[in-house]
């Protein structure tokens, strides 16, 4: 019989085992780079700082009876300086030299006693649209509170509206349970921040 002479078979070198230990489909690849989550970047939020209720009324003071930014810093027992500082850029003037004048909205931070249906409440209101809002509701809150006539009316105006989050109270039957309570009665709208008020 003659011999069948088999041929060996051909060794693989090193550098074809590691490929195939470490090769891997490419569908798998691509499952993985989907499975990765992105990072995101976050970026430090900057810290809003409360400002001082003086520069909340100075500010009212130069748009409702349009006076000078340093009259109502005094009203205010304040420096123009430090008003001007605080104000920022809703305080400006056209050149050098030239008066200080006052933008018509703003978005400062103030600390504010808000009416809710637990009674007064100090909440922060960010800009002076809701300010001016809730001065405009005060009103109607002391027509209410004289027992004058309309005041029902004045106060519907004011139905669904919020400042600082908070819905401001038009139903009379509360306002009269938080009247009898005595927690319609405090000083100012504005929270004293460090000792001033």
């Amino acid at each position: 019989m003659k011999r069948i002479h088999r041929r060996p078979a051909k060794k693989r070198s090193r550098s074809h085992k590691a490929q195939a230990r470490f090769a891997r489909p490419k569908k798998n690849r691509r499952q993985e780079r989907r499975r990765r989550p992105r990072k995101v970047a976050h970026l430090p939020r900057r810290r809003q700082r409360i400002t001082d209720p003086r520069v909340a009324r100075a500010l009212g003071s130069m748009r409702r009876d349009q006076v000078s930014a340093s009259e109502a810093a005094h009203r205010e027992k304040m420096k123009l300086e430090t008003f001007r500082k605080s104000a920022g850029r809703y305080l400006y003037r056209s050149g050098p030299g030239k008066p200080w004048k006052v933008r018509s909205e703003d978005q400062l931070r103030f600390s504010m006693t808000v009416i809710t249906s637990r009674g007064p409440l100090a909440v922060i209101v960010s800009n002076s649209r809701e300010r001016k809002l809730y001065h405009q509701y005060n009103l109607a809150l002391q027509m209410f509170l004289a027992g004058e006539d309309g005041a029902e009316a004045a106060l519907k105006a004011f139905e669904g509206k919020t400042v600082g989050g908070y819905v401001l109270i038009t139903d009379i039957k509360l306002l009269i349970e938080l009247e009898e309570a005595g927690l319609l009665e405090f000083d100012g709208f504005y929270t004293p921040i460090g000792g001033r008020s």
